[in-house]
């Protein structure tokens, strides 16, 4: 059975209510063990074990949570390798990001990050201050959209 880790910081309840529903979208597709953590209980262990990734900040100074950045600084060495590489290459990742100013300042930081890290950013969300019906939706779908995109690479490996 795959795994997928979604990691998050959530202050105000709108992030984790969105790693929550990603979490219903990944578990809509069968063939998956979802671990969800916040961002400061995850670690580089969690990250080695996962088939796929899903990480939600809320925005912070247009930036992303300052858990969210421990994580990405806590792991990103432990996952390099001089001979293989990233370990993390190519690793199917979602991103989700809430705020006043909608997220996207927070979203652009994880984007930038995920770059480093060298995962496969398979589709992003951003949201408002509100976790609103739509909001919902579309955090269902990113899940989703993440378990598809596994099951995908699987069929293509075997």
């Amino acid at each position: 059975m795959d795994k997928i880790l979604i990691i998050y910081g959530s202050e105000g309840g709108i992030v984790e209510k969105m790693a929550q529903t990603v979490r219903e979208g990944i578990m809509e597709t069968d063939g998956f063990e979802v671990i969800l953590k916040k961002a400061e209980e995850a670690s580089q262990d969690d990250l080695r074990a996962v088939s796929g990734i899903a990480i939600g900040t809320p925005d912070y100074f247009d930036y992303m949570a300052g858990t969210v950045k421990g994580f990405f600084d806590r792991t990103f060495y432990p996952v390099q390798s001089k001979i293989r590489g990233s370990l993390t290459a190519d690793l199917p990742c979602v991103l989700f990001a809430s705020g006043g100013t909608g997220g996207e300042p927070a979203l652009a930081s994880l984007k930038k990050i995920s770059r480093a890290f060298k995962f496969n950013i398979v589709d992003t969300v951003a949201s408002g201050a509100r976790f609103t019906e739509e909001v919902k939706e579309q955090s269902f779908l990113l899940g989703k959209r993440l378990a598809e995109e596994i099951k995908k690479r699987k069929g293509k490996s075997l």
